[in-house]
């Protein structure tokens, strides 16, 4: 994939998840809720932890030693995604789209301390992590990665040979 192509995915998938997050914060105080379906709240949350609130203690991993380590990993991941000349255009999306999800969230982990997550899944009594929409993409390219590793990676090696 081109880096103008992985830019413009970058500023747009980004952007949404940044523009999510300033309108979700200006409409709801923290842990206020807004239902929108029956299995589907917007409840805003401030996330010190990663993913799914791990780590959610302030303590050695705080702000700080987790940003510098979602750094490390985008660093990695960017340079994959530049360097890499045979990524299939499925894994270089896998790729971005993990990229994508850990800048978002990198960026409120330093302008702000905390990540902003807003979207609550539910059904009766059993209740999803809330999350935003970085976290989406970081599972999304994770699921999609773990796809080309499984089945699809195994066969363009063996359609090689």
């Amino acid at each position: 994939m081109s880096f103008s192509k992985i830019s413009v995915i970058f500023f747009i998938l980004v952007g949404l998840d940044q523009l999510s997050k300033i309108l979700i914060t200006s409409a709801l105080d923290e842990g206020a809720s807004f239902p929108l379906l029956s299995f589907l709240d917007l409840t805003l949350i401030f996330n010190t932890g990663i993913a799914f609130s791990l780590f959610d203690d302030n303590g050695l991993w705080g702000r700080w030693i987790l940003s510098t380590l979602v750094a490390g990993v985008l660093f990695y991941l960017a340079r994959i995604l530049l360097k890499e000349k045979n990524l299939s255009a499925y894994e270089s999306l896998a790729l971005v789209l993990i990229f994508c999800g850990g800048a978002g969230n990198l960026i409120d982990r330093i302008f702000l301390g905390y990540v902003v997550d807003f979207i609550h899944v539910f059904y009766q009594n059993y209740s999803f992590y809330v999350f935003n929409f970085a976290d989406s993409y970081i599972t999304i390219g994770v699921t999609l990665y773990l796809i080309y590793i499984i089945f699809i990676g195994e066969n363009k090696e063996a359609d090689a040979n």
